[in-house]
């Protein structure tokens, strides 16, 4: 088989566990969240602290759009707004709360639960074999990340 060819398997394989993964773990699948508030709570997990107008272009949609979705999730005691940030009341700030936290662990837990669950279909061998085949994976796709500018699109 030519290694093109492998390589476009290998890449279907690895799409479709992804779907598995998303389907099985996934808060939106789940109804919990529409797919900008679930980005929203990424981006501050990732970034902390940051302003409206920070948040909009860096989910690339309007501050009124990020506002609608910060007062649902502040109603749902995943975020935090603060008015006044260096003594101007314009500017507003949101931050996760210790709720909002918590839930972004679970789900990240309920995800690695998974693939423990499904990585359990493999021998102690396979592991590791498999285990040094991923880290190079995983750096390629580091190395690929800084070389665009670490721009951490929506998955």
């Amino acid at each position: 088989m030519q290694q093109e060819s492998l390589r476009a398997i290998v890449a279907e394989l690895l799409l479709e566990l992804a779907r598995h993964l998303r389907r099985r773990t996934h808060p939106l699948r789940q109804g919990d969240l529409t797919p900008e508030q679930f980005w929203l709570l990424k981006r501050l997990w990732v970034r902390g602290t940051l302003r409206i107008g920070e948040l909009a272009a860096e989910l690339g949609v309007t501050p009124g759009s990020v506002t609608v979705a910060c007062k649902r999730l502040e109603r749902l005691g995943l975020v935090q707004r603060e008015r006044g940030a260096g003594g101007d009341e314009r500017i507003v700030t949101v931050s996760l709360t210790e709720e909002g936290r918590r839930r972004l662990m679970a789900w990240h837990e309920a995800r690695r639960g998974y693939l423990i669950e499904l990585l359990s279909a493999l021998g102690t061998d396979e592991l590791a074999t498999l285990r040094p085949l991923l880290e190079r994976l995983v750096a390629t796709a580091e190395q690929l990340e800084r070389e665009d500018g670490g721009a951490d699109a929506p998955r």
